[in-house]
């Protein structure tokens, strides 16, 4: 199954969601981010402002929070993603439109060296239960990360997806960045309770 394809099917479970299955798989997903090894060393967490048909990571944020934890989110320069720290008392007004429609803070204290070790949380619209993760197809995530391998930096890199995102198997290249877990959260509908997943 090539790329192509596996995103437009990605898309189309996608659609089928409802908005209140989003909303309840972030939140029972988030309750999990604490079982992730190393959770009381991350200096900071990595999140990113959800669209509408992604799994809600405004939950994330909080419990980041709550934690104490240094949060930073996405914005799009060029080719590259930029990392800046965002606070609880943030007004929503801080933020703008970026590409893709998502939610970018216009100002902020850009991600640094002291900020590591992190915790990434990633988005995706598929992963497989070896940490395979398939994005958009802008490979700006995969480039974030090799530029943190090349540096040096200490993080741990979370898959964050609704549950009708895990497929068998994701096509993988040799740029593509293995996930080291996958959070996968249950919509409003499932009785089970959410499962981390950590690859062998």
């Amino acid at each position: 199954m090539n790329k192509a394809f596996l995103r437009t099917q990605a898309c189309s479970r996608l659609v089928s969601l409802k908005p209140e299955d989003f909303t309840a798989a972030g939140r029972d997903a988030a309750r999990r981010l604490s079982l992730i090894p190393g959770w009381d060393d991350f200096c900071s967490v990595l999140a990113f402002i959800s669209l509408p048909d992604e799994i809600d990571t405004q939950p994330v944020l909080e419990t980041a929070f709550h934690a104490g934890k240094r949060v930073f989110v996405p914005r799009v320069e060029g080719e590259s993603l930029e990392f800046r720290r965002i606070f609880p008392a943030d007004d929503p007004g801080a933020f703008c439109r970026g590409c893709f429609g998502v939610r970018e803070p216009e100002g902020g204290q850009i991600l640094d060296a002291e900020d590591f070790p992190v915790l990434a949380v990633v988005p995706g619209l598929a992963f497989d239960r070896n940490g395979g993760r398939l994005g958009r197809g802008g490979g700006y995530y995969d480039r974030f990360f090799a530029g943190l391998d090349a540096a040096g930096f200490p993080y741990t890199a979370a898959g964050f997806c609704v549950e009708c995102q895990l497929v068998e198997r994701v096509p993988v290249d040799l740029l593509d960045r293995i996930m080291d877990c996958v959070l996968v959260g249950r919509g409003s509908n499932s009785q089970r309770g959410s499962t981390v997943i950590v690859p062998l």
